[in-house]
């Protein structure tokens, strides 16, 4: 399966993907606190990599994100 950056946007926003030598960078816009337990930068040596990381920070973000009622 051939990912674009396009498509990573689209599912990960909030995350500038930049395309390194040797692979890619995630940057979280706007940076979260580093109290917070999250990550601002997540790499991947492909594209399909860093879809993997960034959905383990998607994760993460979710189990420290307070419980909404409705």
């Amino acid at each position: 399966m051939s990912l674009t950056v396009q498509e990573v946007l689209g599912r990960f926003p909030g995350w500038r993907i930049i395309d390194v030598t040797g692979g890619w960078v995630a940057l979280r816009v706007p940076l979260v606190s580093a109290d917070s337990g999250l990550s601002n930068v997540r790499c991947g040596a492909t594209l399909a990599e860093l879809v993997g990381n960034l959905q383990t920070e998607s994760r993460l973000h979710e189990s420290r994100s307070p419980a909404t009622s409705n």
